[in-house]
Order: structure tokens, then C-alpha cells, then sequence
């Protein structure tokens, strides 16, 4: 008798299944890597937002530039409004992440600690949304191009696939729609002003700003000042370029004061260090806060308002005419005149007769 065949069992099918995921997913492991060497030195072609944006209906407007053609003052405005160590940490801040598991514990809500790096893997490989597993990947993409891109490459790409809402993606595109320049002429007022609506730049309006991004922007100039001084961006700036980040002052004509002997500094009392202000919290939904795409008119900050005011004072004191001399009095009558000559006391003040005709 012929045996009969017997039937596979389904437990080879499932095997094959699963082997052809797996190859797919150590396949594309690796094609995601090769990419990620390839874009230490290419240009990024794009992202899954930019592809979302566009699906959605919207124009997408970019233009890539090299970090030397952005201004410092950039620079400084988003390490101090997203990632002030990051040239300290290897792509994740642990110390950030551990405060924000406090500050939940302590029921204080759930805050972000993505660094810079994070937000790149994030822009450049991954989506939004995902839950835990995108932001396992985030973890491991920031860590790797941290190393393999460097700090400066990390910012370069950072700052040339940010959003920054209407489909505007990149420092030079952002720059052109909002202020009518180049990314390279930014001042310090401007880049804060993108800078501060990073976190939400489909919300948050700077074409005029809102009272929370206006108030946000200048806290972050503050801050800026505080990581030029100690050195917080030198791993993408070099001195020279954080020179010309300084904001240009008018010189003022002052008298020199004479030289003041000023008391010794000893050194177990050493000078205080500039700390970081707190940037302010957004404003919560149904607040009686202005809305954000409402036209505020922004008013600059303290040292700009103190040096106009000074301005017009001068300019009120060149154009004010010289006062007349007071006219001559005439001499009254009955006082008696003297002779210097031949009068040595004190001279008679007192009323004088007059003399007959």
C-alpha cells in the first residue's frame, strides 16, 4: 500500500512568516543607518512631516543653507529655549528626564525633555506621535547621530527641517516669511521671537507676536546672554562668531570719572554666576489671555526702551533754542549812586531826598 502524504503542520508557515518579518526589520535597520552615514554629509531631502504637511494641502516652503550662512544669534535662541546642555549630554539629558519624572510624581503634569538631538531623530527619521516605541527609537537615533553627525552637524540639521508653521520648514525659509531677510541678518529680537514659538508653531503667532510669545521672546534674550557668557553653544560656535552675536550698543559721551579704588576680590569669595531665568508657562486653553494670532503691538525690552527714551531727550536738548538774557532792569528812583573812589564802607541802601529845583 501507498502511504499516504501527511500535511504539513501550519507551525512551518508561521516560521516562514516571522522570518520574513524579521529580515525586513534587520533590512531596514540597517538601510536606515547606511542613510543616516550617508546625511552626515548630504544634505536632508525631507521628512515624514514635510510629507504629512503636503498631503494635508499645505505649501511647503524650505530652503537648505549651510550653518555658517545662519546667524549665532539663532544658535544661541534655541539652545536657550530648548536644550541648554546641549553641548553637555550625548543626545539624551538623563537630568532632564529625571526632573520631569519628579515634577510628574509630584503631580505637576508631564512636561518634555526631548534634547535637540532627539527632536532631529525625531524630524529627520521618525513621525510624530508613536507613543513609547517611536520614542524608543528617538532615544537610540539621537544617541547614534550624536556621535557619528557631531554637535554642529546635529544643529546644521536641526535648523533646516524645525517647522515653523504655514508649511514653512528651516531657519532661511522662516526667516525670509516672517522678518524679509536672510537666516545670516537675524538680531538678537528676531531669533527669539522664532525661537519662542518652536514648542507650538502652528499655535503660536510672531508675524505680529502675541503677548505670551512676546513676553517668552524676552526671556529668552535674557537667557541668550547668560549661554553666550558661559560658553553653553561652544561646541557649535566658535569665538568669533559669538563676538559678533553681541548686540551692538550705541556709545554714549560720558565724562571720564576719576578712577575709583574698587576692593579686592579674595578668592575663597568668588563672583556669582549668571544663572538661566525661567521661561514663562504658556497660557492655558480658555484663559484671559489674548489669543495668539491676534495683532499685539510688540514693545521692546527694558534696554531697548531706556536707550530710545535717552535718544529723544538728546535730540529735544540739540534742537531747543538758547534762552534770552533776562532784560535790564531799570534803575529805580531815589537810590542814591556811589563813588567807588572815594567811598570805602558799605554803601547807603536807604532812600534819598531829592533835591529841590
Amino acid at each position: 500500500m501507498k502511504k499516504i502524504p501527511r500535511k504539513q503542520p501550519q507551525r512551518r508557515g508561521l516560521m516562514d512568516y516571522l522570518g520574513w518579518v524579521l529580515k525586513f526589520a534587520l533590512g531596514l535597520f540597517v538601510g536606515v543607518h547606511i542613510y543616516a552615514l550617508v546625511l552626515k554629509a548630504a544634505p536632508v531631502p525631507g521628512t515624514v512631516l514635510m510629507a504629512q504637511r503636503a498631503i494635508g494641502g499645505e505649501q511647503i516652503q524650505r530652503k537648505m543653507v549651510s550653518i555658517d550662512d545662519i546667524s549665532p544669534n539663532l544658535v544661541l535662541a534655541v539652545i536657550a529655549a530648548e536644550d541648554t546642555r546641549f553641548c553637555q549630554h550625548t543626545g539624551l539629558d538623563r537630568d532632564a528626564i529625571e526632573k520631569a519624572i519628579d515634577e510628574y510624581k509630584q503631580g505637576k503634569g508631564l512636561r518634555g525633555a526631548s534634547t535637540i538631538t532627539q527632536q532631529t531623530a525625531k524630524n529627520v527619521f521618525l513621525w510624530n506621535g508613536g507613543g513609547f516605541a517611536r520614542k524608543g527609537a528617538e532615544a537610540w537615533f539621537a544617541t547614534f547621530i550624536d556621535g557619528m553627525w557631531g554637535k554642529r552637524r546635529v544643529m546644521e540639521a536641526y535648523l533646516n527641517v524645525a517647522e515653523w508653521g504655514d508649511g514653512i520648514f528651516g531657519a532661511e525659509a522662516a526667516a525670509e516669511a516672517r522678518f524679509g531677510k536672510s537666516a545670516a541678518d537675524l538680531t538678537e529680537r528676531e531669533a527669539a521671537l522664532l525661537a519662542a514659538v518652536l514648542p507650538s508653531p502652528n499655535k503660536w503667532r510672531l508675524d505680529p507676536p502675541g503677548p505670551y510669545v512676546s513676553k517668552r521672546a524676552g526671556t529668552l534674550q535674557a537667557r541668550m546672554r547668560v549661554v553666550r557668557s558661559e560658553g553653553l553653544a561652544a561646541c557649535v560656535l566658535d569665538e568669533q562668531a559669538v563676538r559678533r552675536s553681541v548686540p551692538r550698543r550705541p556709545a554714549e559721551p560720558q565724562p571720564a570719572a576719576p578712577q575709583e579704588t574698587r576692593p579686592e576680590v579674595r578668592p575663597e569669595t568668588p563672583a556669582a554666576r549668571p544663572s538661566l531665568p525661567d521661561l514663562p508657562p504658556p497660557p492655558e486653553e480658555g484663559s484671559g489671555d489674548a489669543p495668539q494670532d491676534d495683532a499685539v503691538t510688540e514693545t521692546p525690552d527694558e534696554f531697548d526702551s531706556f536707550l530710545q527714551d535717552a535718544e529723544d531727550r538728546f535730540r529735544e536738548q540739540e534742537t531747543m533754542p538758547a534762552p534770552e538774557p533776562p532784560p535790564e532792569s531799570p534803575p529805580e528812583l531815589g537810590l542814591a549812586e556811589t563813588d567807588p573812589e572815594t567811598d570805602s564802607g558799605p554803601a547807603d541802601l536807604r532812600p534819598q531826598p531829592l533835591d529841590p529845583e
